[in-house]
């Protein structure tokens, strides 16, 4: 019964639901019922700063590693599409962003068009180590921003180009690819989308903050039945076909936008009654905190 009742605990505020009492969950008994209530005010105002969608609209919840899709405001949680998500690491310049954008476009069997920071920073020390792992791992050099740009030939004379910027990184389609098999679009100057992965024993974790700022879905296939609802043609079994065909990449557009919302809630109140209490990873409510005192 104790084990039992400390696994609902542990459920509840975001740890591995184990019965066990580790160090991470004697932490979470020891806050403050005060802090708690301020992780539900810091919510409440971030809430307060959101539009309320008319349609359909996608929300990733950054600290509970979950993404929700809406068919309208009025949604029950038992009628929408959930499930789990990868997002940036708590290092600094790894943080998935908040903020607002509307998918405007998908594509199917990307290219990964590395950062020039992670092709500088991880890539390049790894070529000048082993020049061949760069074909071994799919990748491609290419002059040029277009997926068309010319294929540049793996060369150690292409190394100081790269370093300089005159060329580029990109992972062809396959079993490889960073990005799984689809990404969904919503333009925005940080260059975060939604996108799977081949990594799927990642999602078993309990706590998912493993990408470099983009968000990786668990169920490309149930999400994308959920952005092409309302596109004329488009079926589970044609969106499986795609997910599953071979050859480059395919960009579909859609007709109407999708709005998606990047948010972040330490606290959260289930249709159930249960109040969920979830880790700080990003350290955004002190931040708030702060700023909320000086102001007042």
């Amino acid at each position: 019964m104790l084990s039992a009742a400390l696994a609902r605990f542990q459920t509840r505020h975001g740890l591995q639901a184990d019965g066990v009492l580790g160090a991470g969950t004697v932490a979470a008994l020891q806050v403050p019922l005060a802090e708690r209530v301020q992780q539900l005010q810091l919510s409440m105002e971030r809430a307060r700063w959101l539009p309320r969608p008319s349609g359909p609209f996608i929300l990733v919840n950054i600290p509970q590693f979950r993404l929700y899709a809406f068919r309208g405001p009025g949604d029950s949680e038992q009628h929408m599409l959930a499930m789990n998500v990868i997002v940036g690491r708590t290092f600094p310049g790894h943080n998935t962003p908040v903020f607002m954008a509307d998918m405007r476009y998908v594509v199917f069997r990307p290219y990964w068009d590395v950062p020039a920071s992670i092709a500088r920073n991880e890539i390049l020390p790894k070529l000048r180590q082993r020049l061949a792992w760069g074909a071994e791992q799919d990748y491609q050099l290419v002059r040029g921003q277009a997926d068309s740009s010319p294929v540049v030939a793996w060369d150690e004379s292409a190394l100081e180009p790269l370093q300089r910027g005159e060329l580029r990184v990109r992972q062809k389609p396959g079993a490889r690819n960073a990005l799984g098999r689809v990404k969904f679009m919503f333009p925005n100057p940080y260059n975060v989308y939604l996108h799977s992965t081949p990594a799927q024993s990642l999602f078993a974790r309990t706590e998912r903050a493993f990408s470099h700022g983009c968000v990786r879905v668990e169920d490309p296939q149930a999400l994308g039945e959920f952005v092409f609802a309302g596109e004329s043609g488009w079926d589970g079994a044609r969106i499986a076909d795609r997910l599953q065909a071979d050859g480059g990449p395919e960009r579909i557009n859609l007709s109407k936008s999708l709005r998606v919302i990047i948010f972040y809630a330490t606290a959260i109140a289930a249709e159930d009654g249960r109040i969920l209490f979830l880790q700080d990873i990003y350290k955004h409510d002190q931040r708030l905190k702060r700023l909320l005192a000086t102001s007042g």
